[in-house]
């Protein structure tokens, strides 16, 4: 009896809070839309208004970090719940949420110092960009251009970490040694990084964009 009274007396001092059902979220660092979770919660835009829209009630947010080309696809496929951020450009058939819309401008970023401007799918002849694996911009000849070149190391670099931030980290690191002559970014994420990393003054951003879409969250319409 002594046992079940402190039993008791345990549930009503810290109360279980039972959950009607786990959201699960896909979501692939890319600073400042999602940050490492683990920081929370400081850990991206997008983060944050995910669980300030769960925040009391009775669905508990999960996230699951992973590269963000799988993050799509199984998100897509109806393996989770919802994605943190996707870009219309990938994503047709996910359910997005309204009315929350992060612009990203995807231009070209350069050396300070470089005199290359982008003016065009001509004025890339000539020259070595990067780009993450799998990146799109929503502008067709530009997309073009990278489903036909991006198999040809001497025109587009293409890297493969596993999120975006890792991505355009790397790339960064690779322009400024001279590797490549260019990198194509979304210009929100990569003045953060160049902000972050204090690189800022060694860079410059094209002023002339590639094309400019949105990234939301977004819900999977195949989760059972």
């Amino acid at each position: 009896m002594r046992c079940l009274t402190c039993l008791i007396l345990l549930a009503l001092l810290f109360p279980v809070t039972t959950y009607a059902k786990d959201i699960n979220v896909a979501t692939s660092t890319y600073c400042p839309l999602a940050c490492d979770s683990t920081e929370a919660p400081h850990d991206g835009i997008m983060h944050e208004v995910l669980r300030r829209t769960f925040e009391g009630t009775k669905y508990r947010l999960i996230f699951h970090e992973m590269p963000y080309i799988r993050a799509i696809r199984d998100t897509l496929d109806g393996e989770y719940d919802a994605i943190s951020y996707a870009g219309a450009v990938h994503a047709e058939d996910f359910i997005f949420v309204r009315n929350l819309d992060m612009i990203n401008i995807v231009q070209f970023a350069t050396p300070a110092n470089s005199l290359w401007r982008y003016q065009g799918i001509k004025s890339l002849n000539g020259i070595r960009f990067s780009i993450p694996k799998g990146f799109r911009t929503g502008n067709s000849e530009m997309d073009d251009y990278l489903t036909r070149y991006e198999r040809d190391p001497s025109r587009i670099r293409i890297n493969s970490c596993d999120n975006p931030t890792m991505a355009q980290s790397s790339n960064l690191k690779c322009m400024l040694n001279d590797r490549v002559d260019a990198m194509l970014v979304g210009s929100l994420a990569f003045r953060f990084i160049t902000q972050e990393e204090d690189m800022a003054d060694r860079v410059k951003v094209d002023p002339e964009p590639v094309a400019m879409f949105y990234n939301r969250i977004a819900f999977s319409a195949n989760r059972q």
